[in-house]
């Protein structure tokens, strides 16, 4: 039976987390740039790190050329953007080069941007066919042991009726249940009765022997199947959905507001968890990890029903509010922000944490409308953290 590639899921989050990081590199030089503050500058290399590390750990599989490619391209663009950052903060933003050098960086970061969203597509493609190859071999081993099991049945009785036709009331009896298993949606709790005790009584328990192996192989594709969805769709650590199934929930709510007339809006809180990088500094990686788990249970637990509480990468987390405008999305959000003030963290105790929330217009695309609630979270940070902060209120 094929074997959920579990190294492949882990490269594919890997990637997502990679890109969040690119993100929040990006962030940190701006702030620096902003604050002309050299030794802000810093500060990103604690991502930048954290994305060399995940993908040297996964030279030795299939996509090792790919990843060695993305690697080379992240630190070219990387020395690059650390030396313009710098060069902007000493010259007060006046420099002869500063158009093409500005030109240069925004080249560089489009092309690994390209690269790793490229990683990403070509893994789900991959994911994708591990998924419908599982499926095809659960309706083939279903499919294929119906044939055998109809086909053994039929050498059966062939042979029961040569060796005696007293059998033919017995035989009826096995047609009869046999037709039942083997019609429609297969019933394999169901079992042929052993009428006999004679030649056809033993044909009888070989026929429920196979039956048994087949129950047992098809309660493995099954379960093979749950585990796949639950590792395709769900962050490892918090058991949120992950940047996967968030993208294609944003995706679905874009096609439905631009499809109908109606004034139909969801909405996106973009979530940042205030100072959490002194905690892995202070307290290490596994208390780090505690806060996390324990932060994604607040917000599902204080979430609507309705809402979709997904783990963005990172410190980061994300909930879709569908057919929430942004007055309501804002409410959620406060409701969200005074629980998470209040909770008492494991180990590090008190936590805040930073909102940004935007709304979809006629025609907004997904980019479009996370670029908006990473904005407002943006300024909620700026601004001094432990805040919800709408985009309507920055235009």
């Amino acid at each position: 039976m094929q074997e959920i590639n579990a190294e492949l899921i882990h490269l594919h989050e890997c990637t997502f987390n990679n890109i969040s990081l690119l993100e929040q590199i990006l962030n940190e030089l701006n702030s620096a740039v902003v604050a002309k503050e050299l030794d802000w500058i810093a500060n990103s290399d604690i991502y930048a790190n954290e994305i060399k590390t995940n993908l040297e750990k996964h030279f030795a599989t299939d996509y090792g050329d790919d990843i060695k490619r993305v690697l080379n391209s992240f630190q070219d663009y990387y020395i690059t953007a650390k030396k313009v950052s710098t060069k902007l903060i000493n010259s007060n933003y006046n420099y002869e080069n500063i158009n093409s050098d500005t030109a240069l960086l925004v080249k560089k970061y489009n092309n690994i941007y390209e690269l790793f969203n490229n990683l990403k597509l070509k893994l789900k493609d991959k994911i994708e066919q591990n998924m419908n190859s599982i499926y095809e071999n659960s309706n083939s081993v279903i499919s294929n042991g119906s044939y055998i099991f109809i086909l053994w049945l039929s050498v059966s009785i062939i042979v029961t009726v040569y060796i005696s036709q007293d059998f033919k009331f017995r035989i009826n009896q096995i047609v009869e249940e046999t037709r039942q298993i083997a019609s429609g949606d297969a019933d394999f709790n169901k079992r042929l009765c052993i009428v006999s005790y004679d030649e056809l009584g033993d044909v009888t328990k070989s026929i429920n022997l196979f039956i048994n192996k087949l129950h047992q192989e098809h309660e493995e594709l099954v379960a093979t199947k749950e585990e796949l969805k639950s590792l395709y769709v769900l962050d490892s650590l918090t058991k949120l959905y992950n940047r996967v199934k968030i993208d294609e929930i944003i995706d679905i709510e874009i096609q439905r507001i631009n499809r109908y007339i109606n004034n139909s809006v969801f909405s996106i809180i973009i979530i940042d968890i205030d100072h959490f990088k002194s905690i892995n500094d202070t307290h290490g990686h596994l208390v780090g990890d505690t806060v996390l788990e324990e932060f994604a249970l607040i917000l599902k637990n204080n979430a609507r029903a309705t809402d979709y509480v997904g783990r963005w990468g990172g410190e980061e987390f994300i909930i879709i509010c569908i057919e929430t405008d942004a007055n309501g999305a804002m409410s959620v959000a406060e409701k969200l922000r005074t629980s998470i003030e209040k909770f008492d963290f494991t180990t590090v105790g008190h936590k805040t944490a930073s909102f940004g929330v935007a709304s979809s217009t006629k025609g907004i695309d997904a980019k479009t409308i996370l670029d908006n609630a990473d904005k407002a979270l943006y300024r909620a940070k700026n601004n001094g953290r432990n805040q919800v902060i709408n985009y309507s209120n920055l235009l």
